[in-house]
């Protein structure tokens, strides 16, 4: 089913179509009003949190995937699912063109026999201009620490909360070298016969463009057509939660250059949320922690907390 896809450097700032606005259709509140009192998970999102651990990461001199450091970088996102309450978190090693590195897989079991598995994943890795220069200062807040940083805080807000649904919070190492460790899980959970429900990826998500708006990005043909209709009902879903559960303007986009890819050309449903274009940081030694906006951080995250609990 489906198809690899070359495994090139991926370029995150040009997407192969526009966005367009997605326009509520009166079913949807916008403004936080209705999650208050409905959604107390979402409600409890921390931007102090969020920005602790992009500080966190950001301060490794590079989450390069060919650096010593991406281990530690590893380790530290261990340490942080391990102490939001799971004891099921694991490093798994990919080896593609002579490189190793590591996924980090966190599972929470759904409470429903042979529940399905929602993927939640965000790249950790990150990169200068030159995708091979793994010595240079790379502090990778908006590209990817801010999704991971997503991650752990939803990770955290759920530890207790049953779920019908089996949810591991992935995150990966080799994105910026071509979509090496999401590739790696995909092939390995597809040879074991298990696929994924759906997939939801964080990548940039946390430097608001001109307009302030969040896209939720969809499936629109790529290697299995046949998964589009599932996806793009998917993406409403979170565009939905984005209209419900904040105030942010809400655009659709294709998903491309990320790590839902290999999936997707596996047949799994996947949709992603991004900042969009616009950041002038990209892949440079300036996307430090001070030039993200955590209040938006923090309402990307709550609609895709929300999405999770819908």
């Amino acid at each position: 089913m489906g198809r690899d896809l070359p495994l090139a450097p991926p370029e995150k700032r040009y997407p192969p179509s526009a966005a367009e606005r997605f326009v509520p259709t009166g079913r949807e509140k916008t403004g936080p009003a209705r999650w208050r009192s409905t959604a107390p998970p979402v409600d409890s999102v921390s931007a102090d949190a969020l920005r602790n651990t992009v500080e966190e990461l950001a301060a490794f001199h590079t989450r390069h995937t060919f650096s010593p450091l991406v281990g530690p970088a590893a380790e530290e996102i261990v340490n942080r699912l391990t102490a939001a309450g799971y004891p099921d978190v694991v490093r798994r090693t990919w080896t593609n063109a002579g490189h190793s590195a590591d996924n980090v897989i966190c599972t929470k079991p759904g409470t429903a026999p042979g529940s399905p598995v929602v993927l939640l994943c965000a790249h950790y890795d990150c990169r200068m201009e030159d995708p091979d220069d793994a010595t240079a200062r790379a502090p990778g807040a908006d590209d990817n620490a801010s999704g991971v940083a997503a991650i752990i805080e939803i990770a955290r807000l759920l530890a207790t909360v049953p779920l019908p649904s089996t949810i591991r919070f992935v995150a990966f190492s080799g994105e910026e070298q071509g979509l090496w460790g999401s590739s790696a899980y995909a092939e390995a959970l597809h040879a074991a016969g298990d696929g994924a429900h759906r997939v939801v990826n964080l990548d940039m998500v946390g430097r608001p463009p001109a307009d302030g708006s969040v896209t939720v990005e969809r499936d629109l043909g790529n290697s299995v057509p046949g998964n589009d209709a599932a996806s793009q009902a998917f993406a409403e879903v979170m565009a939905r939660a984005a209209a419900d559960h904040t105030a942010l303007p809400v655009r659709l986009g294709p998903i491309y250059s990320s790590d839902y890819m290999p999936f997707e050309a596996r047949g799994d449903v996947t949709i992603g949320a991004y900042e969009g274009e616009g950041n002038p940081h990209y892949h440079r030694t300036s996307d430090t922690p001070e030039t993200l906006d955590y209040g938006y951080l923090a309402d990307v995250t709550r609609l895709t907390l929300a999405t999770l609990l819908a």
